[in-house]
């Protein structure tokens, strides 16, 4: 059995590796919430409010009883077994490898791990893994706003440390070439990430495209000085002047 929030709502019987969707819009605010707090029983008041998204109906707890049986009859029987009744709430009961928000948290740690063991391949293969596991916007479809602002700035703040820990792997085995496309769309979507604008400067100056490298630089500190009035931070004025003295080290 699997759960994905790494994207739109979907589950995946075990046996027949089929992937299902769960219809009702509630009823994926219910198995998400339960889903976010796997394994400890959530309240039936706080239940209703996240499921309700702020506003839950004058008989929450009747409404919420009903609700988890509809979502128990929807879905099939291994998954509804997992769906228990914990006074004063509800839980669902399922192990770390079932859900992929906790598969990608724990490579993701591993991946950190590698990078700062120095070892590079494994580094690549397990965030890779990791980011492979991504289908999207977390909680897609899930009409719970309360929800989203709880769960997915966490996923996504780790989303960006595994990509980061990806280049960086792959740029110590010798992939500088290919990666500049992708850090020049990620140095546009996250505009503030000073890491990634580092790693740009970096992967060109390594291939002997330093005047390239340079405007980087003066592009980062642009963006950084009209969106936060900050200069860059110690880490990328040092590569800056190391890039502009030639530093041979860099070129390793």
């Amino acid at each position: 059995m699997k759960f994905g929030v790494l994207g739109p709502l979907q589950v995946i019987a075990g046996d027949s590796g089929e992937r299902g969707a769960v219809s009702a819009a509630r009823l994926r605010a219910l198995l998400a919430v339960l889903l976010w707090r796997a394994g400890q029983p959530v309240p039936a008041d706080e239940l209703a409010e996240l499921v309700w998204d702020g506003a839950p109906p004058r008989r929450a707890p009747d409404a919420t009883r009903v609700l988890v049986m509809r979502l128990r009859r929807q879905l099939d029987k291994h998954a509804a077994a997992r769906i228990v009744t914990h006074a004063p709430g509800y839980a669902i009961e399922i192990s770390g490898d079932e859900l992929d928000a906790a598969q990608f948290e724990t490579l993701t740690r591993e991946a950190g791990t590698a990078v700062r063991a120095g070892q590079w391949g494994q580094a690549a293969r397990t965030a890779s893994e990791a980011l492979g596991l991504w289908r999207g916007t977390p909680l897609a479809d899930v009409p719970s706003q309360l929800l989203r602002d709880q769960w997915v700035p966490h996923l996504d703040q780790l989303h960006v440390q595994a990509l980061e820990w990806r280049i960086e792997a792959d740029m110590h085995e010798g992939r500088n070439e290919e990666l500049i496309p992708e850090l020049r769309d990620l140095t546009a979507r996250h505009p503030l990430r000073e890491r990634f604008h580092g790693q740009l400067m970096l992967a060109l100056y390594q291939r002997g495209r330093q005047v390239e490298a340079l405007a980087a630089y003066q592009h980062a500190r642009d963006v950084l000085i009209t969106e936060l009035g900050v200069e860059p931070g110690p880490g990328l004025r040092d590569l800056h002047q190391r890039i502009l003295s030639a530093d041979p080290v860099l070129a390793a």
